[in-house]
Formats: C-alpha cells, structure tokens, sequence
C-alpha cells in the first residue's frame, strides 16, 4: 500500500519539486500540498486537509477562494518563497512553502507550527508581564533588557536606539551570521548603518516615532543581502518605541509572523513599480529612436526641396524679363516665397542641432583655435542681413586671446548670438565681435545697439526652447531654437555666458572661454 502511494505522489511530482521536498520540508507531522495551474486554480492536493480547512477543495476551484490567506501571494514574488507562523485557523499556525516546477504550477505546502508557537508563547507572556509591572528602575530596566536579548529565538537581531548610536541586545540569530557582514562598535555603540546602509534611509522614517511621545511603531521596506554561499535573503527592519524608550528590530521578511502578509504585498508593490519603470524606459528610448530618425528625414529629405524652392526663386528675381512683366503684388508674393523658404531652411538646420545636442550626439573635441577665422566665418554668414540692414559689423581681436574648443560648434554658437543681435539692432546701427584678454582671462564679446531687454527678459533668455519670439526690427521672426542651441553647446564646452541689456540702448554677450 505504502509503495503504491508513493509511487502515485512521485508521477505528481516534477524532480524540482520533490528534490525540494527532501531537502528543505522537514518530516513534521500535517503536511499538506495544494497544485495549482497557471491561472491558479486548484488541480491536485495532498494530505489531511481539515486540519487547517473547513472543507474540501474542488478542482479547478480558485486557490485564494479555497485558502484566502494565500491572496496575492500565487504565483511567488520570491521561488520558493517561505512565510513562518501564518495564523490560519483559531489556535492553528503554519509554515507555507510557495513555489513553482517547470510546468509553471503553483505548489503550496503548508506544515503545521502550532506546537512552535506554544513554545515561544512563554517568552512573549513573560515580556508583557514585565511591562506591565514597570517601575523604570535599575531592576525592571535589567528585566527589558533581557527579555529583549531572548527575541533572537524568533530570529530578530535586536538593537536599542540610543542618541549617539545602537546597543545591541541579545546574541546574533543564525542568518546573520550566514551573511558577509559584521557589528561595527565604537565603546560598546553599534555603527548599524556601516553593517546595514539601508538603515539610513529608514531613520528618516523611524525617528517621528522615536521622537514621539506615545507608543508606536513603522516597518520598513524591504531590502536585499547576499549570503555568504552567494544566494539572496530579504530584510525588513521594524522601528519601536515603548514606555519611552526605541528599539530597532531587524528579521529576514519570509520568516515574518503575522505581518508577512502586509511585507509580501509590500514587496510585491515594489516589484510592480520597478516593472513599471523599466518599461516606461522601454517606451521612452523608443519614442527617442522615432525622434531621431524624424530628426533625420527633416535634416536630409526636407533640405533638398526646401534649396530646390529657394534656387528657383533666386532665379525667377533675377529674371528681368519677368520681373517687368509682374505688378508689385506678384514681386512681393514671389519675394516672400523666398524669404519664407530661407527662414524653414534655417529653422530646420537649428532643429536637427538642437535635436543632436539634446540626444549627446555631438562630441566636443578641443584644439586650438583662431579667432580671426571665427570672426570672418560670422561676418561671411551674416554678410547679406548686414548689408540689408546697413548694420556695421566691427572686429576685434586682442593678439594675446587665445583657448582651445570645438572651432565648428563655438563658430555656429557666435553665429547664432550675432544673427540674434542682427535680428534686434535698427538700421544704421553697429555690432562688434571682440576676442579679448583681459588680465589673462579670455572672453568673446558680442555688442550691438540694438533695442536691449528688461531684467526678465534677461533671466529667461537661455531656458531653452520656447514657442514666444519676438520680431526683429525689420519684422523678422525667430525659430525660438537660437539661443537654446547656444547654451547647449557652451555648456558642452563647460564655458560660461553671461548677458547684460539696457532697454533701448542696446545689449552685450561675455563668453568666458
């Protein structure tokens, strides 16, 4: 008959799960097993069952529905996961071992901890006993203290908080010293955030109880520690505070009593926010591959157009057979086409910059550079909107200026702030570019007389790109990606700008290089 039963539990079980049987299950008397499948109904079950239920399992029944101590916890957060002392019936406690095989069911295991508990009963009624006759005396404070030391039965590592550190209670539990870890102490105070880290940051949270004036206490989340065979065990620490004094308690959160239930949901509530934000990453670093490659398809498949568009409107004003046969509207239109196609051609070069320097893409190599080419590539790219607007451009060059960058970005950069100083000086007006050294500091000096800014305006000028422009003096509109684009790429350099504007006489960049 024995054979026979074997035999048949042996075809229900996968090797993973009856090599775990063996192994870990110890040969306690009411052990029982419930399957059940991915979708966690119940398939298969063992054992004397109305010891710890009121009736009997239906297969294909929901396992929470049959065990509701069990909700949230099928399938494991943790395989295999193990949860000491769940009070299920009146009197009744069990060890619950949760795991999957390798068909994805579901194995629930429960043994029985009654007569555990009954033992470790006697050290708890013995503590509050004590409390209750507390007369804060050298006596009763000796009583505490050794009550305390005894919670290392129930697998606590028991510290007392004290203002300059912790003191330790007790003899240290046998997972501890499983871990690769050990009391730091200084005069007999314990430095637990040098052998815990994480305690740290639940100080922050344990201090408003042990600050308070009433009784209480706060659990922790739940960390992580390795073992010395390498394998993971998790923590969770329990702050106290108790006829005026605080304890910090510290136990791995699967062996947890009637708590455990509130610590797996915690964990689980974790493990959900991580997955959360791991596929939020997912999602972002895919929109940012969109982005650049619609970066790209405007950089490069809009840029032929746009030129083809802008060379035929050149060559229609330049064709004076038809110019006199145009009235001054038609000039105008034609005009504006072209303008307008200059001002989406810039505005889409400044797009694929922004868009680059935003994703890293540009890579900053410093040499040596020469002021003067970057002052006559500024003057070559502004030359035309100079000359339109009878502006005139000064240079100056201090012999002695000289520093290292990216001679390409720092030129579109300086570009970039002369076109802006171009865009707000009136007809007739000046702009200077100076290279200076000045007591063996050197800077790039942007100066126009143009109409200037408020404090405000002043403030907000590089807080990057923005949809409000403001028309230049001729009328001219802005892409809003300029200045953004600048800073950017000064800060790249690690270079510093600074601005300084009066209204209605004019405004003046410092590049401290």
């Amino acid at each position: 008959m024995m054979k026979s039963l074997t035999k048949n539990l042996t075809q229900q079980f996968s090797d993973p799960i009856f090599n775990y049987i063996l192994k870990e299950i110890p040969p306690y008397i009411g052990v029982v097993m419930l399957q059940a499948d991915d979708g966690g109904l119940i398939r298969y079950w063992h054992g004397s069952l109305d010891r710890y239920f009121d009736q009997q399992p239906t297969e294909g029944q929901p396992i929470e529905d049959y065990a509701p101590f069990l909700f949230g916890m099928v399938p494991p957060l943790i395989n295999p996961m193990v949860i000491s002392h769940v009070l299920i019936k009146e009197k009744v406690y069990v060890e619950v071992h949760i795991l999957n095989d390798d068909e994805n069911n579901t194995w629930v295991i429960l043994i029985d901890q009654s007569k555990e508990v009954e033992l470790i009963h006697p050290i708890i009624q013995y503590y509050n006993e004590e409390k209750l006759k507390s007369t804060r005396d050298n006596k009763q404070a000796s009583t505490v203290k050794g009550t305390l030391s005894a919670l290392y039965l129930l697998d606590y590592l028991t510290f007392e908080r004290e203002k300059d550190g912790y003191r330790f209670h007790g003899i240290t539990p046998f997972w501890f010293d499983q871990l690769n870890k050990k009391l730091y102490s200084d005069d007999q105070k314990i430095d637990l955030i040098e052998t815990f880290p994480y305690i740290e940051v639940f100080q922050i949270e344990a201090e408003e109880i042990w600050s308070s004036q009433y009784n209480g206490k706060v659990i922790s989340g739940l960390w992580e520690e390795t073992n010395k065979n390498g394998t993971h065990i998790y923590l969770q620490a329990l702050a106290l505070r108790n006829d005026k004094r605080n304890y910090l308690l510290i136990k791995p959160s699967n062996q947890e009593n009637g708590m455990s239930d509130g610590f797996i949901q915690k964990a689980r509530e974790q493990k959900l926010t991580l997955d959360q934000l791991a596929n939020a990453e997912r999602k972002l670093k895919q929109l940012l591959g969109f982005k650049d490659q619609f970066v790209s398809i405007i950089s490069h498949d809009l840029r032929s157009p746009i030129g083809a568009v802008i060379g035929l409107s050149e060559l229609l004003l330049t064709d004076e057979d038809l110019i006199n046969k145009l009235d001054e509207q038609q000039l105008e239109l034609l005009t504006d086409i072209k303008n307008e196609m200059l001002r989406l051609l810039d505005y889409n070069d400044k797009l694929y910059q922004w868009s680059n320097l935003e994703l890293g893409n540009f890579k900053i190599t410093k040499k040596p550079v020469s002021p003067l080419n970057l002052a006559n590539y500024v003057e070559k790219m502004q030359s035309a909107k100079l000359k339109k607007k009878n502006i005139t451009f000064e240079k100056k060059i201090d012999s002695d200026c000289s520093f290292q960058a990216d001679e390409t970005l720092l030129g579109q950069a300086i570009n970039n702030l002369v076109g802006n100083s171009v865009k707000f000086t009136p007809e007739g007006g000046t702009i200077s570019l100076h290279f200076s050294n000045s007591n063996g500091q050197n800077s790039i000096i942007i100066t126009d007389s143009g109409m200037g800014m408020d404090k405000d305006t002043c403030e907000r000028l590089f807080s990057g790109f923005t949809r409000k422009t403001t028309m230049g003096t001729f009328g001219e509109k802005g892409t809003g990606l300029g200045l953004g684009i600048v800073k950017k790429i000064l800060d790249a350099h690690e270079f510093t700008i600074n601005v300084d504007s009066v209204l209605g006489k004019g405004t003046s960049f410092t590049i401290v290089v």
